[in-house]
């Protein structure tokens, strides 16, 4: 969900930095390996109004940033930070997410 690529660049590095040799480290974010989106990070924290679900109450919570990448350019962001895709996908955690973007990586042999 990091907006900012330096900062989903430091996200890859604090991996790659702190997988142990034969560890591996699963990544979950929201999408659905298709659409690439992304809030306003000017708008993070600002006050939103909303129902609350079960009692229809209007609440106020702080907004969060939010950008969702394709499997595509995830893909390149692993490769660029020397972390290698074991594995991917799309599950879901209902009824709040519908669709989250999974990958197992690991961190790229140094001789390949």
């Amino acid at each position: 969900m990091l907006v900012v690529d330096k900062d989903r660049e430091s996200f890859y590095q604090f991996l790659f930095n702190h997988l142990k040799e034969n560890g591996i480290a699963l990544i979950c974010t929201m999408g659905d390996g298709k659409e690439e989106w992304h809030s306003n990070i000017e708008d993070a924290f600002k006050l939103q109004k909303r129902t609350h679900e079960e009692t229809g109450e209007e609440i106020f919570i702080a907004s969060t940033s939010c950008r969702k990448v394709s499997f595509n350019t995830l893909n390149k962001e692993l490769d660029n930070n020397n972390l290698e895709l074991l594995e991917n996908g799309v599950t879901s955690i209902m009824p709040d997410f519908p669709a989250i973007m999974y990958a197992v990586v690991k961190k790229r042999n140094q001789n390949e």
